[in-house]
């Protein structure tokens, strides 16, 4: 099986990357630069005519959206447990999590970083930017309180994607400078998460010309 990951640094696709590390299987890996226009470009449209990343390719089938790549990895190695696939009420807890993150979280934070999105004309974009921000900084505090449930990771006992997708959030509340000090339990779980040997080759993937 020959598995190809397109991501872009700072983007969601941190999540499947942190994925395929803590898999540590073969695959290889293209980094686009989204500031340059990397994922407009023809080439890439042919892969993923949607023009976004993450895109995650499986024997040439492309498969997109952050969610059903973290869910194909999970039940295609389903020895990594990267997903509670034994217990159906904690991985319906996993889904509604990553559902959550890509329908509410990401989309706020989308209506600050990327106004094209929503609107074309200059005045609509800047409108969009001070109530994207308010919700942005609502789903941090949803987060935080989700991060006060027991255990170590957020859904308890073991790592698993959910601590994955949720670092590209942690992320982009960085790059908000917003005082990530506000959120303690999540502060303790990211911190716990940053320092896994999987996220930390990730983080040098990301940072790092494309490497397989």
């Amino acid at each position: 099986m020959t598995l190809q990951l397109y991501f872009a640094p700072g983007a969601s696709s941190l999540a499947p990357l942190v994925a395929l590390e803590e898999l540590d299987i073969p695959y290889v890996g293209h980094r686009l630069d989204l500031a340059a226009g990397d994922q407009r470009k023809p080439e890439y449209l042919k892969v993923n005519p949607r023009g976004r990343v993450p895109t995650l390719v499986v024997d040439g089938q492309p498969v997109t959206e952050v969610l059903a790549i973290l869910t194909y990895l999970a039940h295609r190695y389903p020895h990594s447990e990267l997903l509670p696939l034994a217990d159906p009420l904690n991985l319906a807890k996993a889904y509604e999590v990553m559902s959550w993150f890509a329908s509410t979280v990401h989309v706020a934070f989308a209506q600050i970083a990327r106004p094209e999105r929503y609107a074309d004309d200059e005045a609509t974009k800047a409108a969009l930017a001070t109530p994207g921000e308010a919700r942005f900084a609502r789903t941090l505090t949803d987060i935080e309180h989700l991060a006060r449930g027991p255990g170590p990771w957020l859904l308890g006992d073991a790592f698993s994607v959910v601590d994955a997708y949720a670092l590209v959030i942690w992320r982009w509340a960085e790059r908000r400078s917003i005082d990530t000090a506000l959120y303690p339990a999540w502060s303790a779980k990211a911190a716990r998460a940053f320092a896994r040997p999987s996220v930390v080759r990730a983080l040098r993937k990301e940072a790092a010309p494309v490497t397989a």
